[in-house]
């Protein structure tokens, strides 16, 4: 009860609704850091399950596990391709591909939403019901199954094993399942950390970074647990739906979702060290808007006794600022920062690219070509350095997980 009244709650502050920008629900960082990045370390698999799927002559069925909102659809469907520019649409389940996307949810107000936002989709439905009951059996197999932003940190691990297990028998040769889990060394947590994970499993969550209408939060809001995962629980996991289905469950990736970034990074309800990076980077991404650089930069503070978490977050921490500062140097026309001791290929490649950007910028007549094209770049570019150096620890707010059937 708890948590649907926490999202009650969140559906009353009018930022869990559609428009989009600096602030609420579909932030810049959702549109343009956390959905991208979950379509880029999906799209390899959807690429080839779209493949076979279409040499058979036969269209997809989606299954949305605690749809919500219905985000689900709109996220499956502008996943593009590789190709770079093409003066056609580049989605990977096109339109014709799509038998059916279906959403399950418990929150009879999610589901309200989500039907006012897909009513023109023909062949989108919802149902009302707890995924962990719903019977696979009764209907034809689903090909792709969601489990996006947190869904199965709702679940004790037991129940996660069986719906992975039934999942994995109720489907056919080639199904996928992606799942997000809240990440257990997010350092928007860091205080939460701990090193006796046999108990210390889940944390008490509240939606607090969605600031109410009058720019006032409601007097009280509601906590409710959610399971925070790190790479050795996922995996643990993983070995027992193998055990349960005799292998026909494989795991082709687990990696890391935004380090830095993560809502509550803003709130700094959970660590005192935060700074609102989430703010400053959903300024990078819009239009028009200039961010400070100087405010972008980040500093790390180090927890005692997690040496491999600690020794991942400055990394990345240090290649950012590098990042940052070298883009600052390159807008002002000064002296770049000293080397790092280590500079990783992935960073030297964004350097490149953002000195080639500043430089198409500088010869460009718009009205301000460094909060509208340069500033863009330098986002993007930070995500792309996250997903270079992450290592599916569970060091970002997500721990993403894909899974695939084989049979």
């Amino acid at each position: 009860m708890a948590e649907i009244n926490a999202y009650n709650e969140a559906i009353k502050s009018g930022l869990y609704q559609k428009p989009t920008g600096l602030l609420g629900k579909y932030d810049n960082v959702r549109r343009f850091w956390e959905d991208e990045e979950l379509g880029l370390y999906l799209r390899p698999y959807l690429e080839q399950l779209v493949a076979r799927k279409r040499e058979r002559g036969q269209r997809l069925r989606i299954l949305d596990l605690g749809c919500g909102s219905g985000d689900g659809l709109e996220f499956i469907t502008t996943i593009t391709s590789k190709s770079l520019i093409s003066e056609h649409d580049t989605e990977i389940i096109e339109p014709d591909m799509l038998e059916l996307y279906q959403g399950i949810d418990i929150n009879v107000g999610l589901l309200t939403q989500a039907r006012e936002i897909c009513d023109h989709r023909q062949n989108a439905r919802f149902i009302q019901s707890d995924f962990n009951d719903f019977d696979l059996g009764a209907e034809e197999p689903y090909d792709l199954y969601l489990a996006n932003y947190g869904t199965l940190s709702h679940n004790t691990d037991e129940q996660t094993v069986g719906l992975l297990t039934n999942i994995a028998r109720q489907s056919q040769d080639g199904a996928l399942i992606i799942i997000d889990w809240l990440g257990r060394y997010s350092y928007e947590w860091q205080t939460l950390w701990t090193k006796d994970i046999s108990h210390n499993r889940w944390m008490n969550y509240v939606i607090s970074y969605l600031p109410s209408v009058d720019g006032e939060k409601p007097p009280e809001l509601s906590y409710f647990p959610l399971r925070i995962m790190g790479r050795e629980e996922a995996l643990h996991i993983y070995q027992q739906v193998k055990d349960k289905t005799g292998g026909v469950i494989t795991l082709c990736n687990l990696a890391d979702r935004s380090s830095f970034v993560g809502r509550h990074m803003d709130t700094a309800q959970y660590n005192p060290h935060c700074q609102p990076l989430r703010r400053l980077v959903n300024s990078l991404f819009e239009p028009n808007v200039g961010t400070n650089l100087d405010e972008v930069l980040i500093h790390y503070v180090l927890r005692d006794g997690f040496t491999e978490v600690n020794a991942y977050h400055q990394r990345f921490a240090d290649c950012w600022n590098y990042l940052v500062t070298y883009t600052k140097a390159l807008l002002e026309g000064s002296k770049p920062p000293e080397a790092l001791a280590e500079m990783p290929l992935p960073l030297r490649r964004l350097l490149s690219t953002m000195k080639g950007v500043v430089r198409v910028a500088a010869g460009m007549e718009i009205g301000n070509a460094r909060a509208s094209l340069v500033e863009p770049q330098l986002g993007y570019c930070l995500r792309e350095l996250e997903m270079r150096l992450q290592q599916g620890r569970g060091c970002g707010h997500g721990l993403v997980a894909i899974f695939e059937v084989v049979k």
